[in-house]
């Protein structure tokens, strides 16, 4: 009995033994702690900051949104400004013609924009001159904006000379009361029956008056600048008068711009008093004969294109009449009265 028991006891140690060695373990290394450690605080950290990471995403998802729909509003709200800039305001007058390479609308915010022949002027509008211009006044009369000028458009009746130079065509009585005004650092220089040229250079106002008068209202002033005088006022203030021809170089570029004249079935005269206001000379006829003639004679055919001595060659090679060019002047005469033209 005690050998089966002894025998059972220590089968019973041996087992237990046995289990013991089997489930003991090996104390981890500190390294392998420490890499417990770490792997159990990264998955913490990734499990508390999922929901923030998320609202993260929204919230950038929702930024970007909005700033789309911002961005396809500007759009929309650009397209409506390119296209309605310009449109609204009172029309000065339509551009006629020019030479290359033109003249073009500027803008802070858009690209320069090429005027076409037949294009409106409205107030607001701001433009550079590239190649001599001839704008047809919707009041009546015509603007001559001399290349490399700068202009503003403040109204239906005025423009601001920023730099360079305009000459303003305004035929007495075409206008009524609406006096045609160009502003300037000097003053406001309004016309009254009037062709003068009007530049600005380095600061310094020229005025210069062909036909006519013009009123001039500085700051602390008012005068009145009759027809063969030019004026100069500087940054200072000082201002210097002296008489002038009302033909010649000085006003080639001008001469250059006049309207086209239509001729056909027109009197002779009409033609006359034409060129004589293009090129700043006084009409003479010889005598009562000659004013009857230039009343009766009727042209036919068409000038457009030419200029204005091309055109008064042209017109008088059709006519027994004859004309001389004595300075500031044009002669007519009859045929046996007259010398030989003078061009």
């Amino acid at each position: 009995m005690s050998n089966l028991d002894a025998t059972t006891s220590g089968n019973e140690g041996g087992a237990e033994r046995a289990l013991r060695e089997g489930l003991r373990t090996l104390a981890l290394s500190p390294e392998a702690m420490q890499r417990i450690r770490e792997a159990t605080q990264a998955e913490w950290r990734a499990t508390v900051r999922t929901p923030a990471a998320t609202r993260a995403r929204a919230s950038r998802l929702s930024l970007a949104a909005a700033a789309s729909v911002l961005m396809l509003a500007a759009a929309i709200g650009w397209n409506v400004f390119m296209a309605n800039t310009g449109d609204t305001g009172a029309v000065l007058g339509f551009v006629a013609r020019f030479d290359a390479p033109g003249i073009v609308e500027s803008g802070y915010l858009r690209r320069d924009a090429a005027l076409n022949p037949g294009a409106p002027l409205r107030a607001g509008q701001s433009l550079e001159v590239r190649g001599h211009s001839l704008i047809s006044l919707a009041g009546g009369g015509n603007l001559r904006m001399a290349r490399a000028s700068s202009v503003q458009v403040l109204a239906a009746n005025t423009v601001k000379l920023e730099h360079g130079e305009l000459y303003v065509d305004i035929p007495p009585g075409s206008r009524a009361s609406d006096r045609f005004m160009v502003i300037t650092p000097a003053g406001e220089f309004r016309h009254v029956g009037t062709q003068f040229a009007l530049a600005l250079v380095n600061g310094v106002t020229r005025l210069r008056v062909r036909e006519g008068s013009v009123q001039w209202n500085a700051t602390d002033s008012e005068s009145t600048v009759n027809a063969g005088t030019e004026v100069t006022i500087d940054q200072n203030r000082i201002v210097t008068r002296r008489p002038i021809a009302t033909e010649g170089r000085d006003w080639a570029w001008v001469e250059l711009l006049a309207p086209d004249i239509e001729i056909e079935n027109r009197p002779l005269q009409e033609f006359l008093i034409w060129f004589s206001r293009e090129t700043g000379r006084k009409l003479e006829l010889a005598d009562d004969e000659v004013r009857n003639q230039t009343a009766t004679i009727r042209m036919h055919g068409n000038v457009r294109g030419l200029t204005a001595m091309e055109a008064l060659s042209a017109v008088m090679a059709a006519t027994t009449l004859r004309f001389e060019l004595p300075e500031g002047a044009i002669r007519v005469s009859s045929a046996r009265d007259s010398t030989t033209p003078t061009t």
